[in-house]
């Protein structure tokens, strides 16, 4: 294999992973800001949640730019440079483990209060800590051996990580998309919501588990390349803003349903009941139907459980 051609399969991966890295750190950066101005009366607890992990994935951002100016600045045609980590071994696993813990200890937080059941949000939590601690593992191993030409020794770590970082996204998508469909009351409004929130459930375990597992069969089929590293630098910031698209899409489905119905949401994706209000006459109307999406209405007071007129809609949006 000819140098240049060598120098593509180093480059080309590093910088694609970079370059979408940082268009996602953008789209971040437009849902945390609608999130601030669309939800200042959330918890403080969850508030405070978002923008650390805000913060957190801007630190990520400028270590991957730091790295960067390394290989393609100031050591720039030095092709043993691109073989080796720099900062790579902890702005990457490392702190992907982490996002991506916090992230699915945040649905499971949820899937609790929806389902009752503390033995699988226990489960969850669990899962999603022994990933987290495998891409700790992970980033210290790459320390160590300080260049990807002897990577195959961390397979089992990586493997670990992503492995069980995609298996917790699928059940997640799997309970979550169970517990909504218990929801659905057979009007058809209400049921159009439970259906898009489904989809947005789906949609997200789908692409954080897709990726992690590209990730993990580049990672062992690939060992001689840098390829893997393409996906490895997304993975956080597609955690991050498929936790964000849950919070913000509250404001889209209040919005599409300002003349049917009443709705106050707390994720994003799970409707916790339904109740339908009476006319005169005693007649049950799917126009009055009140679709109650307070996921957190038992937890330390998080997100009061509240039935808002049609008329003050606006207000909650």
């Amino acid at each position: 294999m000819s140098e240049s051609v060598n120098v593509a399969e180093l480059a080309g991966p590093q910088l694609l992973g970079q370059f979408i890295n940082w268009g996602l750190m953008g789209a971040l950066s437009v849902q945390t800001y609608l999130y601030h101005i669309t939800f200042p009366q959330d918890p403080l607890s969850i508030r405070c949640f978002v923008y650390g992990l805000f913060a957190f994935e801007w630190v990520q951002t400028g270590l991957i730019i730091e790295n960067s100016f390394d290989v393609f600045v100031y050591n720039f045609g030095n092709v043993p440079n691109m073989l080796k980590f720099h900062n790579s071994w902890f702005s990457v696993p490392v702190m992907c483990g982490i996002v991506s813990a916090a992230v699915q200890i945040f649905y499971s937080r949820r899937i609790y209060v929806l389902s009752g059941s503390l033995s699988l949000a226990s489960l969850i939590c669990v899962l999603a800590l022994t990933q987290g601690s495998a891409a700790i593992a992970s980033g210290v191993l790459l320390k160590l051996i300080r260049s990807a030409s002897d990577q195959a020794a961390t397979t089992p770590a990586i493997a670990t990580w992503l492995g069980g970082s995609a298996l917790v996204d699928i059940i997640i998508a799997v309970t979550m998309t169970i517990l909504l469909l218990k929801t659905r009351t057979g009007f058809r409004r209400s049921d159009t919501l439970v259906n898009k929130l489904v989809r947005l459930v789906i949609e997200s375990g789908t692409i954080t588990a897709s990726v992690a597992i590209v990730d993990v069969v580049m990672f062992v089929a690939l060992p001689n390349t840098l390829y893997h590293e393409c996906p490895a630098l997304v993975l956080a910031k597609l955690y991050a803003n498929m936790m964000m698209a849950s919070l913000n899409n509250r404001a889209f489905l209040q919005q599409g349903t300002m003349d049917t119905s009443a709705i106050h949401t707390t994720s994003g994706f799970a409707p916790s009941s339904s109740s339908g209000r009476r006319h005169i006459g005693h007649s049950v109307s799917e126009m009055d139907t009140v679709v109650r999406m307070d996921v957190l209405k038992e937890t330390d007071g998080d997100y009061p459980l509240v039935e808002y007129p049609k008329r003050n809609m606006a207000s909650v949006v």
